[in-house]
C-alpha cells in the first residue's frame, strides 16, 4: 500500500474515532483502580445524570446482614460507606464511609473489611473502630469460634485471634497438580480485559496501565499535530526535513516536528500487542451474551497461556475457616479456578472447581458464590453439593431463622440497599466505559472505536516500520 495512501488512512481513523477511543482510555484506567476511595467519596446529583448511572451505582453495595433477634435492624456495606436501618430498610443512615468488602459477626461485635484494615462495631453498626490491619486493603473475611482469616490484596492470608493479633500470615503457592489444565475463551477474554490475565505481582495491572496512557499519548498527540499541521497548511509553511538543521525555522514548525518524533516514536509499539488485546476482547464483551455460550464451549490448555495461569498468586477473592469437631482448623480460599482447602495453610488441594467469587458460612454450611460458574454449598455430612441460588450472589444472612441472599441489584434475591440522592464518580466512569451513560445501543459505538483502534495500530507499525524514524517534509 503507498505511504500516502498508509497515512490517509491512519489520520482518518484517528479524527474519526480519537474521543470515543480517549473517554474508552480514561474510563478503563480508573476501572482498573476500583480500590482507589477518591472514586467513591467524589459523586454527582442523580438529578444531572442518566438512569443507568444510579443504577450501576446499586450494585457497589458489597454485604448486608441483620442484627441477631432484630429482624428490621439492617446493615448495608458497600463501596461507598456502611449504612443502618431500624425500620426494616425504609430509611437508612450512613455510619462510615470506608469502602466495606464483608460482614462478619464476630462473638458480640460486627467485623467489616475495609479498604483501611478491619473495622469493629459494638453497638450493630452504629459506630466503627479500628480493630486490625489498619491500612491495609482487605478485600475477603471470615470468622469461627475464636479466630479470623482475612486476605490482604489478593495475595496473603492472615490469620487472628480474638484481639486482632496476627497469628499466621503468609501467601498462597499452590501445587501445579493442584491448578486446572485448562480455560475457556470466556475466562480469558474477561482476565485480559480487566488487566489480570498476564502475569502475578502486580505486573499484569502495571502492563494495562503503560499501555492505557501511551494510547492516550498518542491520541492527544496525534490530534495536536493535525490542528497544527493544518494551521501550518493554511499560512503555507513546510515542515523542514531533518537535513535542514542549520536553516532558519519557525518556532511552531519546530515544535510540531518535534512532536511527530515522540508521536512516531519506537516505545508506542510497546502497547500494540495489549491494545490489540484490548480492542478485540473489548468488542466479545460488548457482546457477551450472545457470544457467551460459544467461548465457553473452547478451551486453552494452560500450557499455551501467560504465566498467571501456572500460579494465581495474587488471585484470594474468598476465604473461609472452620473448626471442626475433632479440633481441627480447616482454612479455604477461593480463586478463578475453584475452592482450595489446606489445615496448614501451606498445603491445598482444590475441593470445588469453577471461579468462587464469594464464600459465606452460616453455621454448618459454607455457601460459595460463583462467577461464570455454579453456586454450591458445602456441609461435612453431605459434601460439596450444588445450590440453587443467584449467580455471583454478594451476601447470605439469616432473618426469623430463614437464610436470605443478598444480591445487590438481582430480582431473584435481596436487593433493597440505601436510595441515595447521588451517584458516584466510579459509577460515572463505568458507565461512560460500557456506553450505557449514553444508550443501550451505544455499545454499537464503542465497537466502531475498536475497529478504528485496529485500523490506527495497523497503519501505525506500517508507518513505523517504512518511516525508519526518517521524517522528511509534511504536508496536512
Amino acid at each position: 500500500m503507498p505511504q500516502k495512501s498508509i497515512r490517509k488512512f491512519h489520520k482518518k481513523a484517528g479524527l474519526w474515532a480519537g474521543l470515543f477511543l480517549l473517554v474508552l482510555s480514561l474510563t478503563g484506567f480508573f476501572l482498573n483502580h476500583d480500590q482507589w476511595r477518591f472514586q467513591y467519596d467524589w459523586t454527582v446529583s442523580n438529578t444531572l445524570l442518566p438512569e443507568s448511572v444510579a443504577e450501576a451505582d446499586k450494585k457497589l453495595f458489597q454485604a448486608k446482614t441483620s442484627r441477631p433477634g432484630h429482624a428490621n435492624w439492617l446493615i448495608v456495606g458497600g463501596l461507598r460507606g456502611a449504612y443502618i436501618s431500624t425500620d426494616g430498610g425504609q430509611q437508612y443512615q450512613l455510619t462510615s464511609r470506608h469502602q466495606i468488602y464483608a460482614l462478619r459477626w464476630f462473638e458480640e461485635r460486627l467485623l467489616a473489611a475495609t479498604e483501611s484494615g478491619i473495622l469493629q462495631s459494638f453497638d450493630y453498626g452504629q459506630n466503627w473502630q479500628p480493630f486490625a490491619l489498619e491500612g491495609l486493603w482487605i478485600n475477603a473475611l471470615a470468622v469461627d469460634h475464636h479466630k479470623i482469616l482475612a486476605s490482604i490484596e489478593k495475595t496473603t492470608l492472615v490469620v487472628l485471634n480474638r484481639e486482632g493479633g496476627i497469628e499466621h500470615q503468609q501467601g498462597v503457592e499452590l501445587p501445579h497438580d493442584e491448578l486446572i489444565d485448562e480455560v475457556n475463551l470466556s475466562r480469558l477474554v474477561r482476565d485480559l480485559h480487566y488487566g489480570r490475565g498476564l502475569f502475578d505481582d502486580g505486573w499484569s495491572l502495571l502492563l494495562n496501565d503503560v499501555a492505557t496512557w501511551l494510547l492516550i499519548f498518542s491520541i492527544l498527540s496525534g490530534t495536536w499535530i493535525w490542528w497544527g499541521l493544518r494551521r501550518l497548511k493554511q499560512r503555507k509553511i513546510l515542515l523542514p526535513s531533518l537535513t535542514d538543521a542549520n536553516k532558519n525555522r519557525s518556532n511552531k514548525a519546530a515544535n510540531i516536528k518535534q512532536m511527530i518524533r515522540l508521536h512516531s516514536y519506537g516505545l508506542v509499539l510497546f502497547s500494540v500487542p495489549l491494545l490489540l488485546l484490548f480492542a478485540v476482547t473489548g468488542v466479545v464483551l460488548d457482546h457477551s451474551e450472545g457470544l457467551g455460550k460459544p467461548l465457553k464451549s473452547v478451551t486453552v490448555k494452560v500450557e499455551h497461556l501467560p504465566p498467571i495461569y501456572r500460579s494465581l498468586r495474587e488471585d484470594i477473592w474468598s476465604v473461609d475457616i472452620e473448626y471442626d469437631e475433632e479440633g481441627v482448623w480447616h482454612y479455604r480460599m477461593g480463586n478463578r479456578y475453584g475452592v482450595y482447602e489446606s489445615d496448614s495453610l501451606q498445603d491445598w488441594q482444590r475441593v470445588s472447581e469453577g471461579f468462587a467469587y464469594r464464600m459465606k458460612r452460616l453455621g454448618d454450611t459454607l455457601y460459595v458464590s460463583g462467577m461464570g460458574a455454579p453456586s454450591r454449598m458445602y456441609h461435612a455430612e453431605t459434601g460439596w453439593l450444588n445450590a440453587k441460588l443467584p449467580h455471583m450472589f454478594r451476601d447470605i444472612y439469616t432473618v426469623n431463622q430463614q437464610n436470605v441472599v443478598f444480591c445487590g441489584h438481582s430480582k431473584k434475591a435481596d436487593h433493597h440497599t440505601p436510595k441515595l440522592p447521588d451517584s458516584s464518580f466510579y459509577s460515572i466512569m463505568l458507565t461512560l466505559h460500557d456506553g450505557t451513560f449514553f444508550a443501550s445501543w451505544w455499545v454499537w459505538v464503542n465497537d466502531y472505536a475498536s475497529l478504528m483502534l485496529l485500523v490506527l495500530l495497523f497503519t501505525g507499525v506500517m508507518r513505523w516500520f517504512k518511516k525508519k524514524h526518517r521524517i522528511g517534509s509534511v504536508r496536512a
